[in-house]
C-alpha cells in the first residue's frame, strides 16, 4: 500500500512551500502572522539510523515513508496555531524541520522550514540529543501544549546494553548504529547492537528541557510497560503505545495528524482518540489493508496522574501471593514476548498477570484502581510477537476478560541462571521506580 501511494505523496511535496531549505543552521521562516505562543507543538522524533532507515534496493525506508505521510497529514490540518517538528536521524546529516499551515492571502498552504541541520552525525539515542531538540522547540516556538512521538525500534523497560551477543537484545528505546555501523543489521562498527536510550535517562532529558508533555506516543515496539510509564509519570500526562511488536509501517500519520494529534483540549477522551485512530488504521481501515496486512495491533492509554495510586494498590496485594522470593506459576498467562526465543524478559499483560496472582476479590479491588490509570485498551484477536529473519511469530488474545494492553515484569528464578548472566533482569528490576513504588521488596524479590 505504501508503494501505491508514493506517487500522490511526492506530488503533494511539490505543492508544499519550502520556506527555508538552504541547509544553513537556524534559518527562520517569513511568517507575518506568527503568534507569540502557539497552541500545540508536536515533536516527531525519528531515530532511524538503523534498519528502519535502511534504504534497501528497490524499496523506500520506513522513515522516509512516514515523513511523506506527515506532510500529507499536515496538509489536512486547518489550524495555523499548531506545529509539527520533525527530527530525523537516518544515516544522513540529522535535521530538524518545522511543518505548519499558513493562511496568508486567504489560502491555506503547508509550509516547511529547515530549522537545523547538524554538521556532524549525532546519536539520536543519546538523551542529550533529545534534550537539545526539545529545548530548541520550546525556546524558539513556545506553545501552550507539547506532544512527543518517539519513533524507532523499542522493547520496554530493561536497561540498554551494547554488548556482543548472538541473538538481538531488546533493551529500551531506539537503536543508533553510529558512524561505520551496519544499519541493515542494527549493529555498530564493532558488530554490537547500536546504542539505545534508557527510559530513566529519557525522562531526565525531557525534564531538563523545562516542558511538561501532554502526551508521549511511542511509535515503536513493546514500549507500553508499566515500568516505562512510571519512569515518565512526571514529564507527561499520558503515555500511548503498544505492549507488543508493531508493524514497521507504524502509525498512519496521514490520518493521525488531522484526526487526533491536534484534538483539544488534552483530556482522557482525546488521549483515547489517538489510540483508537492508531488502532483503526492498523486493523480496520479498508484502504490500508494491503499495507498493514493481518498483523494485528494491541495498544493502550496510561494516565500518569493515577500511577502512584496504581502502584500503591499493586503493592497492597502483590505480596499476598508472592513471598520469600518464590517464582509464581505464570504458565499460559497472556505474554507479549518469550525469553526462550530471545534474551529478553517475559512481558506479561498486567491485567492477566494480576488475575493469575490475586484472588477474585482482591483482583476486583485492584482492577478498580487499574482502570482509573489504564483508561483504555484496544486489541485484535491475533498480533505479532516477533518478526525475525523473515519469519513472523504470532500471539493470540487468550484472556480478553483480564487483558489491559500494558505489560509488567514478574521476577523469576530463570533470570538468575547462566543463560541470563549478562542480563541480570531481577537485579535490574530492583533499580526501577516501579519496583520501589509497588513495594516489590516485600515479596523477597
Amino acid at each position: 500500500m505504501k508503494k501505491n501511494i508514493l506517487f500522490s505523496l511526492f506530488t503533494l511535496l511539490f505543492s508544499i512551500t519550502l520556506v527555508s531549505c538552504s541547509g544553513s543552521d537556524n534559518d527562520t521562516p517569513d511568517e507575518p502572522d506568527k503568534p507569540q505562543t502557539y497552541r500545540r507543538s508536536v515533536i516527531i522524533y525519528i531515530a532511524a539510523q538503523n534498519s528502519l532507515g535502511y534504504l534497501e534496493s528497490g524499496y523506500t525506508s520506513a522513515s522516509r515513508l512516514d515523513s511523506l505521510e506527515i506532510m500529507e497529514g499536515m496538509s489536512k490540518l486547518n489550524s495555523t496555531k499548531d506545529n509539527v517538528f520533525l527530527f530525523i536521524d537516518d544515516g544522513q546529516r540529522p535535521r530538524l524541520s518545522r511543518i505548519y499551515r499558513y493562511g496568508g492571502n486567504g489560502q491555506m498552504r503547508t509550509m516547511v522550514s529547515l530549522e537545523k541541520r547538524w554538521s556532524l552525525d549525532v546519536c539520536s539515542t543519546d538523551p542529550a540529543t533529545l534534550n537539545e531538540v526539545l529545548t530548541y522547540v520550546s525556546t524558539k516556538y513556545p506553545s501552550e501544549s507539547y506532544g512527543l512521538i518517539l519513533w524507532s525500534h523499542g522493547s520496554g523497560w530493561e536497561p540498554s546494553t551494547n554488548v556482543q551477543n548472538t541473538l538481538p537484545a531488546t533493551k529500551s528505546f531506539g537503536i543508533d548504529v553510529g558512524g561505520g555501523g551496519n544499519m541493515e543489521t542494527d549493529t555498530d562498527s564493532k558488530g554490537r547492537m547500536g546504542v539505545q536510550m534508557d527510559i530513566s535517562d529519557m525522562a531526565r532529558a525531557i525534564s531538563l528541557a523545562g516542558i511538561h508533555l501532554d502526551f508521549i506516543f511511542f511509535d515503536a515496539c513493546v514500549m507500553q510497560d508499566i515500568e516505562v510509564a512510571y519512569d515518565l509519570k512526571d514529564v507527561t500526562s499520558y503515555v500511548i503505545g503498544s505492549a507488543t511488536v508493531t508493524s514497521a509501517y507504524g502509525a498512519y500519520y496521514t490520518d493521525l495528524i488531522p484526526q487526533a494529534l491536534f484534538a483539544y483540549p488534552m483530556n482522557d477522551a482525546n488521549a483515547k482518540r489517538m489510540a483508537s485512530q492508531y488502532f483503526f488504521d492498523c486493523t480496520q481501515n479498508v484502504s490500508l489493508k494491503d499495507y498493514y496486512e493481518d498483523l494485528g495491533n494491541v495498544n493502550s492509554v496510561i494516565k500518569t496522574s493515577e500511577l502512584e495510586n496504581l502502584a500503591a494498590a499493586t503493592g497492597q496485594y502483590i505480596n499476598k501471593t508472592i513471598a520469600n522470593r518464590q517464582t509464581a506459576d505464570m504458565t499460559d498467562v497472556q505474554c507479549y514476548s518469550d525469553n526462550e526465543i530471545f534474551y529478553s524478559t517475559a512481558h506479561y499483560d498486567m491485567g492477566c498477570a494480576m488475575g493469575r496472582l490475586l484472588s477474585e476479590e482482591d483482583y476486583q479491588a485492584w482492577r478498580t484502581e487499574a482502570d482509573k490509570c489504564i483508561i483504555s485498551h484496544n486489541a485484535t484477536d491475533k498480533f505479532i510477537l516477533y518478526n525475525y529473519h523473515g519469519t513472523t511469530y504470532y500471539g493470540t488474545n487468550k484472556d480478553p476478560d483480564h487483558m489491559m494492553g500494558v505489560s509488567m515484569f514478574i521476577p523469576n528464578e530463570v533470570y538468575d541462571g547462566e543463560k541470563f548472566k549478562k542480563y541480570p533482569f531481577n537485579k535490574q528490576f530492583q533499580t526501577t521506580g516501579w519496583y520501589k513504588a509497588a513495594n516489590w521488596a516485600a515479596t523477597g524479590w
